[in-house]
């Protein structure tokens, strides 16, 4: 019986090798398929001709004779492991992704926004989840090297061509987009960029910011209020992971908790009362 096609390995796949034999320290190993490519690992050589047209989930073997088992790459694997990953700035984290697109309520036909492309992680997550003809998505990066180095590395993870990245101070200059239904900032100063993002917002639009200090919630609260945002929320996502030992189920005993607090707040034509008297206290 043959495999089908989607079980089988091919040039250009991104994919995950995890140690058949305990380890150490936890080896996770992301590479991108190429004929003729060697993996150079602590444990031996692995032929990247090895895994091409084989079974995922199936066994390859060192020149030493170490096994590993081999599954396509996860987008998180892929953002922590690969090492053509190229690190510009500190990425927006795995763990949050899904709490952007739940609370934001992203859709796959939504036209998306985002200021502040860095290394390009939550582009390349927002681009695999959109990833219809009709959706689209634009990123503002202010830096032309950022922007390079951000597609370099969406080209590399295989990301589907619905995005543009734009070069662009967009506290200075704006955005081209119109009634836009979700935008995404995750710059130093948000607060810069809201009276811009009110305008290409479509009524009851939804913006996010991203910011990790008490000091950037506070100026951005105050000036979500001034520039017509209602329905204001504000989250912190803590994650911690649990060690799956049968023997010894318990957290980890390192971990890093905290990411960033992330803002969700709506365009409105009419800003309450109490959010004006709030903002005056």
């Amino acid at each position: 019986m043959s495999e089908r096609k989607e079980h089988i390995f091919k040039e250009g796949d991104l994919v995950l090798l995890l140690p058949l034999t305990r380890t150490k320290k936890e080896e996770r190993i992301v590479i991108k398929l190429k004929s003729g490519d060697i993996l150079h690992t602590r444990f031996g050589v692995i032929k990247h001709d090895d895994i091409i047209n084989t079974r995922v989930g199936g066994i390859v073997k060192s020149h030493l004779g170490m096994s590993f088992i081999v599954f396509p790459a996860t987008l998180p694997d892929i953002v922590w492991n690969y090492n053509d990953f190229d690190y510009v700035t500190q990425i927006i984290y795995p763990r949050d992704w899904g709490i952007i697109i739940t609370f934001a309520d992203i859709k796959s036909v939504d036209k998306v926004v985002e200021i502040g492309t860095g290394s390009g992680a939550l582009t390349a997550f927002l681009a695999f989840r959109l990833c219809k003809e009709k959706a689209r998505l634009i990123s503002y990066e202010r830096d032309p090297e950022r922007a390079k180095r951000a597609k370099k590395n969406l080209e590399r993870l295989n990301v589907p061509k619905i995005y543009e990245i734009k070069v662009r101070d967009v506290a200075k200059e704006g955005i081209d987009e119109k009634d836009v239904d979700v935008v995404f900032i995750d710059i130093p100063e948000p607060w810069t960029v809201l009276k811009t993002v009110w305008y290409a917002l479509k009524p009851g639009g939804r913006v996010i910011i991203y910011v990790p200090t008490y000091n950037q919630v506070e100026k951005t609260l105050r000036a979500l209020i001034r520039n017509g945002y209602i329905d204001i929320r504000i989250k912190e996502n803590i994650v911690r992971d649990i060690q799956p030992k049968p023997y010894a189920i318990r957290p980890e005993l390192k971990g890093y908790y905290f990411s960033a607090f992330i803002i969700f707040a709506r365009k409105s034509l009419v800003v309450p009362l109490w959010a004006i008297q709030d903002l005056m206290k």
